[in-house]
């Protein structure tokens, strides 16, 4: 049982090792210069071996992507239990996202197709993506009559929501706010006040 243990131990650690040079190399060189060729010269393996954890460069990528939901996800989590208040989630969904983009770049690329990580949408991490409205549809419907309403006008704001996040976030990697990268940050919460602001405003 022992031998059988180290053996699962040190298949895990070696597809994690993968996983983090196909990182470093997308981090140093961009994405569309991360080859199974480059992997396996820098963990000193060769493809055979690679295969057998990833078929391709298109599977590892689905891989980052999955756990990379599942990390922000698992977040979530942590918001809804520390904070009731649907409008301070909403805020905490929003700042976990930046706060997760500034500390795993490579794998938030990845998860929306960035900096030349392009991978397709397959079932898995179409649903899993989609999870995110599991989350911000139930403090739409608690801060907007209209929300808890219609399922369409919840949608409309989820989409208002998730384009504040994200073009925020990519416009921030790209070093394109004109405000200035070091109040990035500031900017994006005065939008995302004002953003759910303006949905409560409809209530009174």
């Amino acid at each position: 049982m022992q031998a059988k243990e180290r053996r699962r131990k040190e298949k895990e650690e070696l597809r994690q090792q993968i996983l983090d040079v196909a990182m470093d190399i997308a981090a140093n060189d961009g994405w569309q210069n991360v080859t199974i060729r480059k992997i396996c010269e820098q963990i000193k393996y060769t493809a055979p071996v690679v295969y057998q954890y990833f078929e391709s460069k298109e599977m590892i990528l689905q891989s980052l992507r999955k756990d990379g939901f599942i990390k922000v996800f698992n977040l979530f989590e942590e918001v809804d239990k520390k904070y009731k208040a649907p409008e301070k989630r909403l805020f905490e969904y929003a700042i976990t996202w930046w706060n997760f983009a500034i500390q795993h770049p490579e794998i938030y690329q990845v998860m929306f197709n960035l900096q030349g990580a392009i991978c397709l949408q397959n079932e898995s991490s179409t649903k899993i993506n989609n999870t995110v409205m599991d989350y911000y549809h139930p403090a739409f419907k608690l801060i907007n009559k209209k929300a808890s309403r219609s399922e369409v006008y919840n949608l409309e704001l989820t989409d208002n929501l998730i384009a504040i996040i994200h073009g925020f976030i990519s416009m921030n990697m790209a070093n394109k706010i004109k405000s200035g990268n070091d109040k990035a940050l500031l900017v994006y919460k005065s939008a995302l006040h004002r953003f759910i602001q303006s949905i409560n405003d409809i209530n009174k």
